[in-house]
């Protein structure tokens, strides 16, 4: 293979860029959604409901996939809980309401 080969290969392959564009209006969203959680929580916690454990794999799942947060992710599980109730595996819900969110 000639130097010329070998600057035409290297060139094909560094030239690739992937750009994603930025959505201003979903990430404000997002971040007041963030803001007014907590909040929404706290009293969520306060009002005597029982505590909602999660599988860490499931939660690992979801950051694995979705690259979000641990937090994000637990809190989409939890949630997920509360609508599909016990005995279902609340990970297809969650991600389902990650995704379409």
């Amino acid at each position: 293979m000639t130097a010329e080969d070998e600057a035409k290969q290297l060139d094909s392959v560094t030239d690739v860029v992937h750009e994603k564009e930025f959505d201003a209006s979903k990430a404000k969203e997002a971040m007041t959604a963030l803001l007014i959680a907590p909040q929404a929580g706290a009293s969520s916690i306060t009002g005597g409901k029982k505590a909602i454990s999660v599988s860490k794999d499931d939660v690992a799942v979801i950051v694995s996939e979705l690259e979000v947060s641990e937090d994000v992710a637990e809190k989409a599980l939890r949630e997920a809980t509360e609508e599909v109730g016990d005995g279902k595996s609340p990970l297809a819900a969650a991600l389902r309401s990650l995704i379409i969110s």
